[in-house]
């Protein structure tokens, strides 16, 4: 990429302040990481934990130029000076990896919960519709064709993201389904892109913190920015602010379809019921009804495939292939099943307001009389509000509490715990806290008496904890519950 053509698309996106030195220099390499800075890369100073040694370090390690807010002029390198450097590595990303998105259908995800489900929906319809392994970036995973690994981040940073576009066409993938998150557009990881289809499921208060968004307003503007950037739009219409979002998409979206339960949607569902740990259900449109299956529990997942056949039929894939795609799919770590002994456990990743309320709604639903044993905890730092609402919801639902780890980053674990006990005390619902969450989730199925249903909240599959800013070890509740219940 030539830096002079990086310079007139920054001026275009107004985010240029000012240059000095090389406008003809080409870089191979873009990095924000100066241990992957070589002598063709393009360093990006970004990040609240950024310091200027690594942008030292960058250099020294050969980096002809640096995109920073603040110019360092005792640096002997070429700068481009920014006003924003978020947008500013976006639209380098963008350039650099030749807007490689283009090259497939890209379908973007967003809401408080079920991002990960209905992404999966989605992806394995069109595996099936394809013939071959379409592309994913999740909560979960990352493949691209050329990259299969576990995620970290939601929406990756932009350069990236950019990157794994790269490697998808360049694998001839057909499709890509991303899971778009409120920080994706907060961070402009998602700036300068617009989505063949964008998908709302639905919206709650969640990440309002000093290191996310500082209010419900901020949260929520982030999240309509998907409609101002997406030809389609797929919309719950039984969502929290629908109608926000809804003249949004209409002013912005070439289609609108709506999906819901109310039978005045484009898409609704009707008649669903509990089988043999199926739900199945009937998908309805204006030309007639159909019976589907999924195979994951939770009635809240009816939409989610609702949302899922929305978008695929949007696709132009046939309803055979979409009925087979949802039957088959199951994901990992979210409404995962074990059965042993009278004992039930489930591994799902609910960790907000909405996710514990929709959890315990349908766990009443197909679970009737049976204790509710609820393992989670709270991440440090961030989302205080979920402290609050996990408790209350679980003082309401739960009938017995382990409150254990969940990312405690720099916070006292047992400090955090007993926050949400104080919620739980007004319930005069037990709880026992145990601050290592190996042993919490050992304990809670060890100790479950035939009926109860363990519910292991907020990690799932992952294998780590986010303590003090590093990512430590864990097994994952999903591992440990393969393990307790074989």
């Amino acid at each position: 990429m030539v830096i002079q053509t990086l310079i007139d698309a920054l001026k275009d996106h107004g985010v240029l302040s000012s240059f000095r030195g090389d406008a003809s220099l080409s870089v191979g390499n873009l990095c924000y990481d100066s241990r992957q800075a070589n002598g063709e890369s393009l360093f990006i100073c970004k990040g609240f934990g950024f310091r200027p040694e690594f942008l030292t370090g960058a250099v020294e390690k050969g980096a002809p130029i640096y995109m920073s807010e603040t110019d360092y002029p005792d640096q002997p390198a070429s700068a481009i000076i920014v006003n924003d450097v978020r947008k500013g590595m976006a639209v380098a990303s963008l350039l650099f990896y030749q807007h490689a998105y283009r090259a497939f259908k890209t379908v973007g995800i967003t809401g408080t919960k079920g991002k990960t489900t209905t992404t999966y929906f989605v992806k394995n319809i069109l595996d099936r519709f394809a013939g071959k392994k379409t592309a994913v970036l999740s909560t979960v995973e990352v493949y691209t064709g050329k990259t299969a690994e576990q995620a970290h981040l939601t929406t990756p940073e932009a350069p990236d993201l950019h990157r794994f576009f790269a490697e998808t066409k360049e694998s001839e993938i057909p499709f890509l389904t991303m899971e778009v998150s409120s920080q994706g557009y907060k961070m402009s990881r998602v700036y300068g892109m617009t989505f063949d289809v964008g998908v709302f499921l639905n919206l709650d208060e969640d990440h309002i913190s000093e290191i996310e968004h500082p209010d419900f307003e901020d949260y929520l503007s982030c999240k309509l920015e998907l409609f101002r950037n997406c030809r389609i739009a797929v919309m719950n219409r039984q969502a929290r602010e629908f109608e926000r979002f809804y003249e949004v998409a209409k002013n912005h979206c070439e289609k609108v379809y709506t999906y819901g339960v109310t039978g005045e949607e484009d898409y609704w569902s009707e008649n669903v019921r509990h089988e043999n740990g199926s739900l199945i259900f009937d998908l309805c449109t204006k030309e007639g009804r159909e019976e589907y299956r999924i195979n994951v529990l939770g009635r809240f997942n009816v939409e989610n495939a609702l949302a899922a056949a929305a978008v695929c039929k949007a696709l132009g894939v046939d309803r055979d292939t979409i009925r087979a795609g949802l039957e088959r799919t199951t994901v990992e770590g979210r409404m995962n099943v074990f059965e042993k002994n009278g004992v039930t456990v489930i591994v799902d990743y609910a960790h907000n307001f909405l996710s514990f309320s929709r959890l315990y709604e349908s766990l009443k639903q197909d679970f009737p009389g049976r204790r509710l044993v609820p393992v989670f905890g709270c991440p440090g730092g961030k989302a205080y509000l979920r402290r609050r609402d996990l408790g209350v919801l679980s003082g309401q639902n739960a009938d017995f509490v382990y409150l254990t780890a969940e990312d405690p980053q720099f916070e006292d674990v047992t400090t955090i715990c007993e926050e949400i006990a104080e919620y739980l005390k007004p319930y005069h619902t037990p709880y026992t806290i145990i601050p290592d969450r190996k042993e919490a989730v050992v304990r809670s199925i060890t100790e479950a008496k035939p009926g109860d249903v363990v519910i292991l909240l907020g990690k799932s599959e992952e294998l780590y904890q986010k303590v003090r800013g590093v990512y430590e070890d864990y097994e994952s509740d999903l591992i440990l519950a393969e393990q307790l219940m074989k």
